[in-house]
């Protein structure tokens, strides 16, 4: 009997019809049983007459499977596998846990620190080798990245291979907005057929993200398409992600991100506004293993900054948590409160030296974002767009994946092990009104630790007098910049007026003394 770890991917293969459009002709599924317990998921073909059916399992426990199929070679088929406990570092998906903050599904605390390669899997195999080692050295633990390609500035070379047979009617080594466009007569590709190679390679880089820890946050359509991918239609749309959650819904470390800047869809005549809630349930209800799911929002501050109109409802029942872009982190708490959902800053800007807004941000300014978010109960996304040209062919983070240059990231995983050290499991936001407003702070759950963060001001003398009452506690002064550490001489409470070195960037570490 084959022997499958809790969360880990069972896979039954069998052999069928190749004749016809075996992706429209054969209908494939499997009926999972555990003590009575029952699901039953798609299957999918993977090309050369080999079809697939893959389950995460939850339980443990001897399961059994049998298959239904409209072909009587695939109907009927049965299998059994015993499920046994996770160990090591299987902790299984991450999940939303106490409405504000995630964990993975056995209790282990989950604090994401994303960065952003959008079309990093269809580079070629040595910037994808690169994109891992990179990932491999530095602490995040989340990636947002596309299924389809791109098109965009800095992103007109086409990939190596399709997500569909067939080839693009259409090539320009100049990005226009009028590349989105597409017209019908122009796409060159039938959406009835998939090319399995494409989806295999895209898998195994999912696996080797989970090797290393680390949670796919797939962006399932985005705007950025010349070929057609965003313009399929209803059907074809269902079809896709049909086959792409019975693909890839067995693997743990899969998040949904329905869209990329949804609402940019609409004004290029690709994916309507009224068409998303179809969408996002249909993903929802396609997916046995109940992964988390959002969509992301077009963000132009001079238009937006004031607000939030244009963001998607989240709360909608199929939407785990916020996926946002905005740099507007004074809210973050605000909208923790509202939504009652964990908050995710997936794009605040990005450190870099390319002409957009959004990528010109310092190193400065990525981090800064990324300890008032966080320390105010939300989760921050990192990105990174430096060229060494114009119109230059070297790989950028944001787009390609490849090699980081900057000077963020090693101080993001200072804070990241900052957390972990201090067992904050997730952020309890503190000190939200005047006169602290200025500051980030937050406290773990039973308050015995607190963090703030001083930002881009520079007070000599603080109060907090945000701290409970009757309590005093050990200080740590942490440069975030330089990442030291100093004790403080003195023990303090929400009454004391300290005072410190009058300069910006710092945070302080409170330890209650019992």
């Amino acid at each position: 009997m084959n022997t499958v770890e809790q969360w880990q991917r069972y896979e039954l293969t069998l052999s069928g019809p190749t004749d016809g459009n075996p992706f429209m002709d054969v209908q494939l599924k499997a009926t999972f049983s555990l003590n009575g317990r029952q699901v039953t998921i798609h299957g999918f073909y993977d090309g050369n007459g080999q079809y697939k059916v893959r389950y995460m399992p939850s339980m443990t426990g001897h399961w059994q499977v049998v298959t239904h199929a409209n072909v009587s070679e695939l109907d009927g088929q049965m299998a059994t596998f015993n499920c046994v406990a996770a160990t090591g570092e299987n902790h299984g998906p991450v999940i939303v846990a106490g409405k504000s903050h995630f964990a993975y599904a056995d209790g282990t605390a989950y604090l994401p620190f994303g960065t952003t390669a959008y079309a990093w899997t269809v580079q070629s195999k040595a910037v994808q080798a690169q994109t891992l080692a990179t990932l491999k050295d530095n602490a995040f633990n989340k990636i947002r990245m596309t299924v389809f390609p791109k098109s965009y500035s800095y992103n007109t070379t086409e990939p190596a291979m399709y997500p569909y047979v067939g080839a693009p009617k259409h090539h320009s080594d100049v990005f226009t907005d009028d590349l989105w466009r597409v017209k019908p007569e122009d796409i060159g590709f039938d959406f009835s057929r998939f090319n399995p190679e494409y989806f295999q390679s895209l898998e195994d880089n999912i696996e080797k993200l989970d090797q290393l820890g680390i949670q796919a946050d797939l962006i399932l359509f985005h705007p950025y398409d010349c070929w057609g991918f965003a313009r399929m239609g209803k059907r074809f749309n269902h079809l896709y992600l049909r086959y792409l959650i019975a693909r890839l819904a067995s693997y743990k470390n899969i998040w949904w991100s329905l869209a990329n800047e949804y609402d940019l869809m609409a004004s290029t005549g690709q994916i309507q506004l009224d068409e998303w809630d179809d969408l996002g349930q249909f993903v929802h209800m396609e997916d046995p293993s109940q992964h988390l799911e959002s969509i992301h929002n077009f963000y132009d501050p001079p238009v937006h900054k004031a607000t939030t109109a244009n963001w998607y409802d989240y709360s909608k029942p199929w939407i785990t948590h916020l996926s946002i872009q905005s740099d507007n982190v004074f809210f973050t708490a605000q909208w923790l409160q509202e939504y009652q959902k964990p908050v995710v800053f997936d794009e605040c800007r990005y450190e870099g030296n390319i002409e957009f807004g959004f990528g010109d941000n310092t190193a400065h300014g990525m981090l800064d974002s990324f300890w008032r978010i966080m320390l105010r109960g939300g989760y921050a996304t990192h990105g990174e767009t430096y060229i060494d040209k114009p119109n230059t062919k070297r790989p950028i983070w944001w787009a390609h994946g490849g090699q980081l240059y900057g000077d963020s990231p090693k101080r993001i995983a200072f804070l990241r092990k900052l957390l972990a050290d201090n067992h904050f499991d997730y952020i309890k936001p503190q000190g939200l009104r005047a006169p602290s407003w200025e500051l980030a702070a937050g406290s773990n759950a039973e308050e015995t630790k607190f963090l703030i963060y001083i930002g881009d001001n520079q007070p000599e003398f603080e109060i907090l007098n945000f701290l409970p009452t009757a309590a005093d506690f050990d200080m740590t002064v942490i440069d975030t910049w330089n990442m030291t550490t100093t004790v403080y001489p003195k023990v303090i409470n929400a009454q004391t007026c300290f005072q410190l070195e009058r300069k910006p960037y710092q945070a302080l570490l409170l330890t209650k003394k019992m």
